[in-house]
């Protein structure tokens, strides 16, 4: 790691920061424009917490609301060629409602988390993780009725119920992701596997492990968003109701035993099992009035402050963290995301705003991988053939299906890549491209 500047700084009453040749420490230096993607005529209502979809410039902003729940979609995202759409699944009563927080996958789904204790089931705790489809004419389009009993329940693809007053959630792969249980306090990992059909109920297939001796402790009306850093597999966790930062390695931890499901949640389940062990660090304990929002990029954290509007940046090279420095924004804001190209885009509930902000130091350079990136993918839908053509260096193509499985998996090492569509079932895949540079995500359909 090469020496850290030590610049000092002391303007507001903020201590001094060491400014080590990182990205995202460049936002300590000049002027940050606070830049407004959205608002309330986008539909942002109490927003809690925001994600793009891998390889698009398609941000999903989740709204909290008191009966129900709903989302914001955001396409070309700060761009003139900006639109947004509000939605609200006609069964988000039960499936998103008083949403805390979001993660989306790299396979074409999303999972939401919901703070509360339970709605209309006979079991006290019957709540958890609900499973959607990020295909905009699925998502609060299928199924939608208005509870009618002969009809499927709406356009989820899927929900699992151990864990009440959910607070922060992270994608893992496939359709696995991690939990923040505020009712029992601790952490989850929900494998959700092959999802029903949309507007399903089946769970039989689904996986809960429990790591019942990672402590976190909720903290009521503000969500504790988590990040995972899927190279070295740390999941790091906002713990607000102790005002502290801990990060967990995924790779780690004992299973000791099945646990039961709540009886009156008549939940078959394929695994619930208990885990403890796990290596856990503190990485910050102080210096926090009232942490929600928090993301993982190069050794560095970005942490929300509801409370003060500060936006932290924390080294995490090593344990425990050391702050870089602090960004002031205003009090309200809730979920944070660094993007593909060092942007630092948040949601502040207060103000109904999405925000990126926008400073000249910040190294970018990497491709709008939305709207630059030399790939196209024909035809759509595709049947006996689907073709790739991508003016770029050679790299992986997948298909990948709804439940995450790859199904189609090759080397593009020229200018275009054939796929034998024939002999991959019909349905709706995310055709993924990894190079070296850039992941880039397509939507594509096969008859």
């Amino acid at each position: 790691m090469k020496k850290a500047l030590l610049i000092m700084l002391c303007c507001s009453g903020i201590a001094n920061y060491t400014i080590a040749q990182n990205a995202i420490d460049k936002y300590l230096i000049g002027t940050n424009n606070f830049k407004i993607v959205g608002d309330a005529s986008d539909g942002l209502l109490n927003p809690q917490d925001l994600d793009f979809e891998p390889g698009t410039n398609t941000w999903w902003v989740l709204n909290y609301e008191g009966n129900t729940g709903s989302v914001s979609i955001f396409f070309d995202a700060n761009k003139s060629t900006q639109a947004s759409e509000f939605r609200r699944d006609s069964h988000a009563g039960h499936f998103m409602i008083r949403a805390s927080a979001l993660a989306i996958g790299d396979n074409g789904n999303f999972a939401t988390v919901h703070e509360i204790q339970n709605t209309n089931s006979q079991s006290p705790t019957f709540m958890g993780p609900a499973l959607w489809s990020t295909d905009t004419s699925i998502f609060a389009r299928l199924e939608q009725s208005n509870w009618d009993p002969s009809t499927l329940l709406g356009s989820h693809l899927d929900m699992l119920h151990q864990s009440p007053f959910g607070m922060g959630i992270a994608h893992d792969n496939a359709n696995a992701y991690w939990v923040f249980d505020g009712y029992n306090g601790n952490i989850c990992k929900y494998d959700f596997k092959a999802p029903h059909i949309v507007g399903g109920d089946d769970h039989a297939d689904g996986e809960i492990y429990r790591y019942s001796d990672v402590s976190v402790k909720r903290k009521n009306g503000v969500p504790s968003h988590m990040a995972l850093d899927k190279q070295n597999n740390w999941l790091y966790i906002v713990d607000g109701g102790n005002n502290r930062i801990i990060r967990m390695k995924t790779t780690t931890g004992n299973d000791v035993g099945g646990l039961s499901p709540d009886p009156g949640a008549n939940e078959p389940l394929a695994k619930y099992r208990n885990m403890t062990g796990a290596t856990v660090e503190v990485l910050v304990s102080s210096g926090l009035t009232s942490p929600c929002g928090i993301d993982y990029k190069d050794d560095r954290i970005v942490v929300t402050d509801n409370a003060t509007g500060e936006i932290i940046i924390y080294d995490v090279s090593s344990a425990p963290a050391t702050e870089v420095g602090r960004i002031q924004s205003d009090a309200g804001i809730m979920g944070v995301r660094i993007d593909w190209d060092n942007g630092i885009w948040f949601v502040n509930r207060s103000k109904r705003q999405l925000v990126k902000i926008e400073n000249a130091n910040v190294p970018t350079g990497v491709k709008n991988i939305a709207t630059e990136s030399k790939l196209v993918v024909y035809p759509i839908p595709a049947q006996d053939l689907l073709n790739v053509e991508w003016e770029g260096n050679e790299a992986t193509v997948k298909l990948i299906d709804l439940s995450g499985k790859t199904m189609y998996q090759n080397r593009i090492t020229s200018n275009k890549l054939t796929i034998n569509s024939a002999v991959i079932p019909a349905g709706i895949y995310t055709l993924v491209l990894q190079a070296e540079k850039e992941i880039i995500a397509r939507k594509v359909i096969i008859e």
